[in-house]
């Protein structure tokens, strides 16, 4: 007999393979971080034995989720500065707390943020971390990549911390010099790590000089680095590039040279007939943040454009300040849900539209197709096991459509990335999690406290502090 380190056996299995074959009675054998084979649950039990085996007898295993875009220091800032559109939601919130957020915050919102995406099938996040106000702040959404289990991508983001109010000053103000010498930092230390990566976010298009988005371009090309950015968001982006740049957004950054495969353009709301052949002709990459969206009353982005011009489209949350959550089951109803209402037409993205954009679009979408997004042999093991025996999703006719409709974060029973398991029937391993989620609100409460954030509802200031 061969030995495997994990079986899971008598699954039924949403391979999402070229030929998205569902699998029934299928057993999956992981050796180390990849799968090594899938197969009828009779032929591999008879063929391996493994270290440690997992019955999903009546649960469905789907490849784990891959969301493209989130801020997860914002897990502090839930609840502040809601109904209020994009800059206005900025001025009270975000852009009052960062002169105050420090290594502790960081790393426990990073923690509970990385804790929901797992809990909602999410096995790999992109964080673009614009949170400098202090030095080292980067290095605490690491370690809570490592500490969690999760496969994270830590995009380095830059915002010019001197534009923030004058009473809210921060410790550090980054110059482009200083945000590019930490980028090199990062893309050296991490370029071999098993599970974390660093991509490149300069955070809007008038936070970075035309002479620094070339040095960005460079620093990609030189480290294989990811370049992400918020890229027309709202029609701001487009006012600011005409007055500031002679030319709207898109059409800006493709003379320069910033866009290409490589680039994941970020909420993609307001998107013009040429932007999108741009994005066709040069490969971008698109991650769709609909929650946040349509909290924000951003606008709708033209996804089922991009599905039909063969735009790759990948799924994301955004922070849980402008979503108020980190979670992605949330993220794949709102998405079916948003573009049927919005275009009267009830077939417009469909239940496995919706599921490949969440696995395959977002292994694409971060240059990882041959490893992730799907449950074959040779791909990484990043998956998680639904287990369907809840009211909200009992009678199951079929696990894709019910995945996308009836589904929450209770259904998420294990998930598995890079062949480890860190959350199993339900419990997350490797930190204590009631302990870590009664800590941040203390953490939380303190920020609040020092920056004066809060809010008033009924004529009354609202004021939770900690809930031991």
């Amino acid at each position: 007999m061969q030995h495997v380190d994990l079986l899971i056996k008598n699954a039924t299995v949403i391979t999402m393979n070229e030929a998205r074959e569902i699998l029934y009675d299928c057993a999956i054998a992981i050796t180390g971080d990849k799968i090594s084979e899938l197969g009828p649950t009779k032929d591999l039990e008879s063929k391996y034995s493994s270290g440690k085996t997992i019955d999903a007898k009546g649960k469905f295993v789907f490849p784990g989720l891959i969301n493209t875009h989130s801020h997860l220091f914002q897990v502090l800032l839930k609840g502040l500065g809601r109904d209020k559109v994009l800059l206005d939601w900025l001025d009270s919130s975000v852009r009052r707390a960062i002169w105050q957020i420090d290594e502790e915050c960081v790393y426990y919102a990073a923690l509970v943020g990385c804790i929901e995406n797992i809990r909602s099938g999410a096995t790999t996040v992109l964080d673009f971390m614009y949170c400098h106000g202090k030095a080292g702040l980067d290095d605490m959404v690491i370690k809570a990549f490592e500490d969690i289990g999760i496969r994270g991508i830590l995009g380095r983001a830059y915002t010019n911390t001197a534009t923030l109010p004058a009473d809210c000053p921060c410790e550090l103000n980054e110059t482009e010099e200083m945000f590019f010498s930490e980028v090199e930092r990062l893309a050296e230390k991490y370029k071999n790590h098993p599970r974390i990566s660093i991509a490149i976010a300069p955070g809007i298009i008038w936070d970075v000089s035309e002479e620094g988005f070339k040095t960005i371009r460079s620093l990609a090309d030189k480290h294989g680095l990811l370049i992400t950015m918020h890229t027309v968001e709202t029609e701001d982006d487009d006012e600011y590039c005409l007055a500031n740049r002679g030319m709207r957004t898109i059409p800006y950054l493709e003379k320069i040279g910033l866009l290409g495969p490589d680039y994941i353009s970020v909420h993609s709301v307001h998107m013009k007939p040429e932007d999108i052949k741009i994005f066709k002709d040069l490969d971008v990459k698109v991650s769709h943040n609909p929650v946040s969206n349509m909290i924000l009353a951003s606008g709708v982005a033209p996804v089922p454009e991009f599905l039909k011009q063969g735009i790759t489209v990948s799924l994301a949350t955004d922070g849980a300040a402008s979503n108020d959550t980190q979670d992605m089951m949330e993220v794949l109803k709102t998405t079916a849900l948003m573009h049927k209402l919005h275009t009267r037409d009830a077939a417009v993205v469909s239940a496995d539209q919706v599921v490949e954009m969440a696995t395959l679009g977002g292994a694409k979408t971060i240059g990882r197709a041959g490893e992730l997004g799907s449950i074959e042999p040779g791909k990484k093991a990043d998956l998680f096991i639904y287990n369907p025996v809840t009211a909200k999703s009992i009678p199951v006719a079929d696990p894709v459509s019910t995945l996308i409709y009836s589904s929450g974060q209770a259904n998420v029973e294990t998930t598995i990335v890079n062949g480890q398991v860190i959350l199993e029937d339900g419990k997350i391993l490797k930190v204590d999690e009631r302990e870590v989620l009664l800590k941040l609100q203390e953490v939380a409460a303190s920020l609040r406290e020092r920056t004066k954030l809060g809010n008033t509802q009924w004529g009354q200031r609202v004021q939770v502090g900690s809930l031991r």
